[in-house]
């Protein structure tokens, strides 16, 4: 898989600077619907865990440009926009993309866990993915 990098553009939202262009389906649903919010790079990651645990069949996480599905066989986006789209990935793949736009927004451990306090309070409990965020202790 390409080198994912996210930038800011000359008014400061977030974007795609380079990569894999397959992958610039999923990165313009991130900054386009998460945007700046990185907790929801873990509610994307909660998907696909609740999936791929078994705990759920099937979760969707839908924003203002996309509709991410996740199911057992994978992740796929789908455009909302004028001319509608879709891409596959595979979870690990999609799960490398959400890390890297989640490590954008919150570069440092302080900034990673500040936003993890702020989906476990939001969803009253642990974050089950938090082995995937890299954090130390």
């Amino acid at each position: 898989m390409g080198d994912i990098q996210f930038g800011r553009n000359q008014n400061g939202a977030p974007t795609m600077t380079s990569g894999d262009a397959r992958f610039r389906p999923f990165a313009s649903q991130l900054v386009s619907d998460i945007q700046t919010y990185a907790p929801d790079c873990l509610e994307l990651l909660q998907c696909i865990d609740d999936v791929m645990s078994g705990r759920s069949d099937y979760e969707e996480y839908e924003g203002n440009s996309a509709v991410v599905r996740c199911t057992p066989t994978g992740v796929s986006v789908d455009s909302l926009g004028p001319v509608p789209s879709g891409a596959s990935y595979t979870v690990d793949e999609a799960r490398t993309v959400i890390l890297a736009y989640f490590d954008f927004l919150a570069p440092s451990p302080e900034e990673k866990k500040r936003h993890l306090a702020t989906w476990e309070r939001e969803h009253g409990g642990p974050f089950p993915g938090r082995h995937l965020l890299r954090l130390p202790g």
